[in-house]
């Protein structure tokens, strides 16, 4: 209960390196309960900026996050446990955690939650991984009768938009052309003047 991971945090900041660190593997055996809620994703911040002083809980905490990865990332309090960890480790650290939403970047920039984790994912990664993660959301297929949306569904959806936006701004050299001339093509498929006008006044600023 909450007077449970009240006492837990206390001992996180209080206790020795030993005690703590028994604390922070209680803590990881129910990882993805308690970062499922608000009160549970509290000690589990705690707990992730520990495991930066435990280089040896570092495999059990990644281990734990790409297993329930996308649910985590989709979930209201779970997301912010990504973006913490993202903040936190190094982006060699943290390559488990970016490689588990692969095929699956475009339907996570669709959602509330999910969209903000794949913005931190895309400045977190390194320039290899962020160039095949932006191919794959610009790339998406055209037809929807696939799973994943088209570049169009995104520039159109509330969230999805945003993370299009981020594309643009983040990616570099031939990259950012092929994003451009991605976007470009795309606006000529758009029937809304508004959000025609809109996209073509981003991609001016752009530029």
């Amino acid at each position: 209960g909450d007077v449970y991971k009240r006492q837990i945090q206390t001992a996180l900041i209080n206790f020795d390196d030993k005690h703590k660190k028994f604390i922070i593997e209680e803590a990881l055996e129910k990882f993805k309960e308690l970062s499922n809620c608000m009160n549970g994703l509290c000690l589990i911040k705690k707990v992730i900026v520990a495991c930066a002083k435990f280089p040896d809980l570092m495999p059990k905490l990644m281990s734990k996050m790409v297993e329930h990865s996308m649910e985590l990332a989709q979930n209201p309090y779970g997301n912010y446990a990504i973006q913490v960890a993202l903040e936190t480790f190094s982006t060699e650290e943290c390559r488990p955690l970016l490689g588990s939403f692969k095929g699956k970047y475009a339907q996570l920039s669709m959602l509330k939650f999910s969209s903000n984790a794949v913005e931190k994912c895309i400045e977190k990664a390194d320039l290899q991984l962020r160039n095949e993660i932006i191919t794959e959301i610009i790339s998406s297929d055209k037809f929807l009768s696939t799973l994943r949306p088209s570049l169009i569904v995104l520039m159109k959806n509330s969230y999805g938009n945003y993370v299009i936006q981020k594309v643009l701004s983040i990616a570099e050299g031939e990259m950012k052309v092929s994003v451009g001339v991605a976007i470009q093509d795309s606006i000529c498929h758009l029937t809304d003047k508004k959000l025609k006008a809109k996209w073509a006044q981003i991609l001016n600023k752009s530029s």
